[in-house]
């Protein structure tokens, strides 16, 4: 058994009454320079951690008969080294024991409550990741690194489209006797230089929705070959992407569903697939600020058997071969170690192609749903209403079984 201690600044006085308890009775004690300089009065023998995971699984099997603990800084399972230990030794061979985290103090430095509010992180991760979900958020507490520091993600947050008059409150060296927390607006960001590890609290008046079904003059799209709004939300309501799905946009086009499929699917990944070279470019600017929106150029044979086993999976456009491309899509749907049905949605637009879909669910076995969506946009006429037809396009869904 590992035991894991989170610490705070003030060392050993930060830990709680079990983790001082977990300290004593060590024969070894593991941590980083700054942690090991915590917790001089335990005498256990220090194992220096330069605070790669990789190195760290040698580290602890050199120690394996002795009582052990880790030392990490404040809640080791907020982005800390408690969840990948648990994921690599399994629970039963983990014992985490929290401190207050930084975020945590933070929070209540700023005045505003825990529950509801998106714990982010930039620290060793892509800050546009951490900016594009603070964006879709009323609340939200981001920890930063040198690098992604407070200044950069102030930056990567009015990119992100967040308003001009959003509060932020920047804290550093919380729990110390250093400590210093200042309040200012996103307008006008806070001055330098600030500590390597700091945590910055966005607190909004209210946050945008999803953004499903946006216009189509909001993507860069060639002579309408787009997936219209209103389609495009009924096709994403039959994905239903969860917050951590893997979805996969065969025939991608112009992205416009990758990019609304990455905004449900917030901590996930979307992986969107188009053959064409011109239209592939296309998509990845329009996926720009999709933060977890990844576009792929070639054939969809090709390319999804290296992909991630996905939730959700949408075709577009349909065209030949698609009841192999389907035949590939429901195997890697049945591998996703989800218990939580996979689901497959293709919008086709020749009845050929939508004979040949049906004809491969069939032949897997499953229950599928078929509508023809025609939409009329109203349209001014001179004073008077009339309407504009578009083309009817075949949503052909189905669930797919572990």
């Amino acid at each position: 058994m590992i035991g894991v201690v989170g610490l705070g600044l003030e060392g050993l006085a930060s830990a709680s009454p079990r983790g001082r308890r977990l300290l004593s009775q060590a024969k070894v004690i593991v941590g980083a320079d700054r942690h090991l300089a915590m917790v001089e009065g335990c005498p256990a023998q220090r194992v220096r951690w330069d605070g790669v995971p990789a190195h760290l699984g040698e580290l602890l099997a050199g120690h394996a008969t002795a009582p052990t603990v880790l030392l990490a800084s404040g809640d080791p399972n907020l982005f800390g080294i408690g969840a990948s230990l648990v994921e690599r030794l399994g629970q039963k061979s983990v014992d985490i024991e929290p401190s207050v985290s930084s975020v945590q103090l933070a929070l209540a430095r700023a005045g505003v409550p825990v529950a509801g509010t998106a714990l982010l992180s930039a620290h060793g991760r892509p800050l546009k990741a951490a900016a594009g979900q603070a964006a879709a958020s009323r609340r939200s507490a981001i920890l930063t690194d040198p690098e992604n520091d407070p200044a950069a993600l102030v930056a990567a947050l009015r990119e992100a489209g967040v308003e001009p008059e959003a509060r932020l409150v920047v804290c550093e060296r919380l729990g110390g006797p250093d400590e210093r927390v200042r309040a200012g607006r996103l307008a006008e960001p806070l001055p330098g230089p600030f500590d390597a590890l700091s945590v910055v609290v966005l607190d909004r008046g209210g946050a945008p929705g999803p953004g499903l079904g946006r216009p189509e003059t909001e993507y860069e799209h060639e002579a309408g070959q787009i997936t219209k709004s209103e389609v495009r939300a009924i096709a994403l309501a039959a994905l239903d992407p969860g917050d951590e799905d893997v979805v996969w946009d065969l025939g991608a086009g112009s992205g416009s569903v990758a990019v609304e499929a990455g905004r449900l699917a917030q901590r996930g990944a979307v992986y969107a697939v188009e053959r064409r070279p011109d239209r592939a470019e296309q998509a990845r600017r329009n996926a720009a600020w999709s933060w977890n929106v990844e576009v792929l150029t070639g054939e969809a044979s090709d390319l999804v058997p290296a992909l991630p086993a996905p939730d959700a999976v949408f075709l577009g456009g349909g065209g030949d071969g698609i009841g192999s491309l389907i035949e590939l899509c429901l195997s890697r749907l049945a591998e996703r170690p989800s218990p939580i049905a996979g689901r497959l949605v293709a919008n086709l637009t020749t009845l050929e192609s939508l004979a040949e879909a049906v004809a491969e669910l069939r032949r897997a076995g499953l229950e599928w749903r078929l509508s023809q969506v025609a939409i009329a946009r109203g349209r001014d006429l001179g004073g008077r209403l009339g309407w504009d037809a578009l083309n009817p396009v075949q949503i052909l869904s189905a669930r797919v079984p572990r």
